[in-house]
């Protein structure tokens, strides 16, 4: 299953930067970011790099899937260019305030073109995080690749997380099937 390559690939990289003493969380971030652009272009999505601009909008954007064309200046996007924004989290938000931010970067994006599909995708949560986005929460469609109710580490040393089925509806409300 693919959930399982990207965890397993983010897992194995963050141990091997830990080992030489480096700060796992941006990495983390970043690492899991390319997993998932990996993923969706091996099934033939046409996805922008991490950390790009859509005209209009403030704020950067995790991943783009592009309906077609190139970036301006490779970080610029036109609106027209984009099927979906990607808000990317290796183990979800850190407190309240987050949701309220992706929230405004995802209504952003909508005033600049209502049929852009805002999604935040999420490799891990604990369900009983009290900050946990949902989709009744953002108001925006929430892909939780694995779910558990315990640390991470804990969760995957005692077998106790698992998969959702969220990235199948990932893939299907991307490609509009």
């Amino acid at each position: 299953m693919e959930e399982w390559e990207i965890l397993n690939k983010v897992m194995e990289l963050r141990s091997r930067f830990r080992q030489c003493g480096g700060k796992s969380t941006k990495f983390v971030g970043a690492l899991t970011t390319e997993q998932i652009r990996e993923k969706l272009i091996q099934k033939g999505f046409n996805v922008s790099r991490r950390d790009v601009f859509i005209e209009g909008v403030p704020y950067e954007m995790d991943l783009l899937v592009l309906r077609e064309g190139e970036p301006s200046d490779c970080l610029l996007y036109k609106p027209e260019q984009v099927n979906a924004v990607l808000e990317v989290k290796f183990r979800g938000t850190y407190g309240k305030d987050a949701i309220k931010g992706i929230k405004r970067k995802f209504d952003a994006v909508k005033k600049v073109r209502a049929d852009i599909k805002c999604l935040y995708v999420t490799l891990s949560e604990n369900m009983k995080y009290k900050y946990r986005v949902t989709s009744k929460k953002l108001g925006y469609p929430v892909f939780e690749l694995f779910t558990r109710d315990t640390p991470l580490e804990r969760a995957l040393k005692k077998k106790g997380i698992k998969t959702t089925g969220d990235w199948n509806k990932l893939i299907k409300l991307i490609s509009g099937k």
